[in-house]
């Protein structure tokens, strides 16, 4: 387990800034092209396997590993305490 979470801090500490913003869309229920965030963006955050498209709703949600990352980053950005 600490292994992949190892890779999965890898994978928050490249993301970059319009990745971190379409994350930050899939985890609040934000329409992401309301927020200025790219297709490509988004659709890299898909290939990764970080966030699905939701049928019902039409927008994108964080999967399980997405939700992981998005918890990551907002940890070394001082806004939650590691667990």
């Amino acid at each position: 387990m600490a292994k992949h979470n190892h890779m999965l801090g890898d994978v928050a500490a490249n993301l970059s800034a319009r990745e971190r913003v379409a994350l930050f869309c899939a985890a609040t229920g934000i329409d992401y092209p309301a927020s200025g965030a790219l297709t490509s963006a988004v659709q890299g955050m898909r290939d990764r396997g970080l966030v699905a498209h939701d049928g019902t709703t039409a927008r994108y949600v964080l999967t399980d590993t997405g939700r992981t990352v998005f918890r990551i980053v907002l940890e070394r950005a001082g806004f939650m305490q590691a667990e």
